[in-house]
């Protein structure tokens, strides 16, 4: 058996390397985006029918960071209606995007699971990242979950997360990170929350 060369030896080192980089590189990609820390949330899709959603009580507001038009208000969120949806206003782009949502004194909740549907003609224009914080007063924030989207959503259809959570809150924020569309978000058409 013949030895390698100076030269070929070399070379294997370099494609060693360079395999290394792209193992690395991938593992990171997948534990940034796909794997929130702490485990224990799951990602499916799920048909247009559930009932329970906790946002569709009369006694529930919901507020948001911004919008765009008029017709592109957080309300949309809640309207049924796949084809409506809630922008984030065009001069807020690349920031931090929230829905903050008030049940009502006495009407804490444990929420344990999310919904959201992308927009219908545009689904990439989703969220990444995002995240659920619980509150007593609206004012003082505690971390629920993670909420991942690692793929770019190709169509319209209902995502769903769960995770675990002891504690009920009146208030809960839905604060987004980051998003498809060259790491923005811009928008997405209902969003749902269960105990």
């Amino acid at each position: 058996m013949e030895k390698f060369s100076r030269k070929e030896k070399i070379a294997l080192v370099v494609f060693g390397i360079i395999l290394l980089a792209i193992i690395i590189q991938m593992i990171w990609r997948l534990g940034n985006y796909d794997s929130p820390p702490g485990g224990g949330v799951v990602v499916e899709e799920i048909g247009m029918n559930f009932p329970g959603n906790l946002l569709k009580s009369r006694e529930v507001q919901l507020s948001s960071s911004s919008h765009n038009k008029n017709h592109e208000v957080v309300s949309k969120l809640l309207d049924s209606n796949p084809k409506s949806f809630w922008h984030v206003s065009l001069n807020h782009l690349g920031e931090p995007a929230w829905v903050t949502v008030d049940f009502g004194e006495g009407n804490e909740k444990t929420i344990r699971s999310l919904m959201a549907l992308p927009r219908h003609d545009l689904p990439h224009q989703f969220f990444r990242k995002a995240e659920l914080f619980g509150s007593d007063n609206g004012t003082d924030w505690e971390l629920v979950s993670e909420i991942i989207q690692g793929e770019t959503p190709s169509r319209a259809t209902w995502l769903k997360w769960t995770f675990d959570n002891d504690r009920p809150y009146r208030y809960y924020q839905f604060l987004i990170t980051d998003g498809h569309e060259g790491g923005k978000f811009f928008s997405m058409a209902e969003l749902a929350l269960f105990e």
